[in-house]
């Protein structure tokens, strides 16, 4: 079965790291040593050498259809660089498998973010991202 090309884009839950680089606090993936950088989608990759994602494989960006289903990913160990961990929504295209509790996508970008008072400069580099991927065909 192959998975469908959504046009437009489907919104889910996820949880990020918030990470200090030497460009500032970035978005962070929980499993994988990605960051998401401002302004440029994220685009899933697979290790077993397939376009991501694959239904028969569990690779892609991950999102939960509800925000109880990705919450538990708020707690964790954290590596040195990790200032905390943050709840937000996200934007999914491209191909898109769903599953039982959410998606996994080809392309994502943060849509909207949760944020303690004390990380308002990750919201204000994130800001004009989400607005513009509002519209995915847009060059945020």
């Amino acid at each position: 079965m192959d998975a469908p090309d959504y046009a437009d884009a489907l919104i889910g839950w996820r949880v990020w790291l918030v990470v200090e680089t030497t460009a500032g606090l970035r978005l962070g993936s929980v499993i994988h040593d990605h960051v998401w950088e401002p302004g440029v989608p994220a685009t899933a990759v697979c290790r077993e050498r397939h376009a991501a994602p694959d239904p028969a494989c569990t690779c892609g960006i991950h999102a939960a259809h509800e925000p109880a289903t990705a919450l538990p990913y708020l707690r964790g160990r954290n590596d040195p660089g990790t200032i905390g961990r943050v709840l937000g929504r996200v934007l999914l295209w491209g191909t898109v498998v769903e599953h039982e509790q959410g998606w996994r996508a080809q392309h994502a970008r943060p849509f909207e973010l949760w944020l303690p008072p004390q990380l308002d400069g990750l919201e204000s580099a994130y800001r004009a991202t989400a607005r513009a991927a509002s519209s995915v065909g847009g060059s945020a």
